[in-house]
């Protein structure tokens, strides 16, 4: 695939976190040599996540720990998507939020009130921390007909764990008719629009590598960027109506086999 004049060269490469770069915590082989190696490029990167059970800060002191280069900018996470969605549709600031506690706390250092009484919304996260007596009050409100917003739609978090989309389904069941307002993780559009800001980038000058159908790649998809799916020692998973631009045996592939410059998606940078 090279660039023609409705494939702009690449300006920015997204990184999904879990199961794309790590797994469990440890990184998978030659993601420090690619992420030094894209520092010398013409590229931009992000680590993009879904995961809303911990904020920005909390992920760049994360992936700083595992050893990445990286400074706050280049960390976007559901979290923040999150926030624009329900400022943008004018949501709060008074909510119900069904997440952890430092999912919470982030929410509220932005402006919005966490609260049962008062609450004009539900809104959804990976709550880690999840107990019957939070889901009792959150599906009282659903019972009574309040609006449902969601940080994301993922069902299983890697790991693997129970993650929000879970909660969603249970939701939908719990009152019949029950429709999702609105959800901020990919594959939708309230983090193009963070994305886009940030990185001063169009959709389709992105790559967006990642090891999800149902979210990373269709997420890609669904606004015209390139795709590379990873499969990190797992079997091919069913794309259905998905097609990646390109798909990875492994990560570290990208390094030199699947690197955008050599696939003419990109700029070298010269000394």
């Amino acid at each position: 695939m090279t660039p023609t004049t409705t494939t702009p060269q690449a300006k920015l490469i997204l990184f999904d976190l879990d199961g794309t770069l790590y797994l469990d915590g440890v990184l998978f082989p030659g993601v420090k040599e690619l992420i030094s190696k894209i520092r010398h490029s013409s590229l931009d990167y992000g680590f993009l996540t879904n995961n809303s059970s911990i904020g920005p800060g909390a992920y760049y002191h994360k992936l700083r720990k595992l050893g990445l280069e990286l400074a706050h900018r280049n960390v976007v996470t559901s979290c923040e998507a999150t926030c624009l969605m329900l400022k943008k549709l004018q949501v709060g600031p008074e909510i119900y939020i069904l997440g952890t506690r430092k999912f919470r706390a982030y929410l509220e250092s932005q402006g919005f009130v966490h609260s049962f009484d008062q609450a004009k919304a539900l809104l959804i996260g990976f709550d880690k921390e999840l107990t019957f007596a939070k889901l009792t009050e959150a599906t009282k409100l659903v019972l009574a007909g309040l609006p449902i917003y969601a940080s994301h739609p993922d069902q299983v978090c890697p790991g693997p764990f129970p993650d929000a989309g879970m909660l969603i389904e249970y939701f939908k069941a719990a009152r019949p008719g029950t429709i999702i307002q609105a959800i901020a993780g990919k594959p939708h559009h309230w983090l193009v629009d963070l994305i886009s800001e940030r990185f001063q980038v169009r959709p389709e000058e992105i790559i967006m590598v990642g090891d999800r159908v149902n979210t990373d790649m269709r997420f890609a998809q669904n606004f015209g960027m390139r795709s590379m799916l990873v499969l990190n020692g797992c079997p091919m998973p069913t794309l259905g109506d998905v097609k990646p631009t390109l798909i990875l045996e492994h990560i570290n592939h990208l390094t030199d086999q699947f690197w955008p410059a050599k696939l003419g998606w990109c700029q070298e940078n010269t000394p």
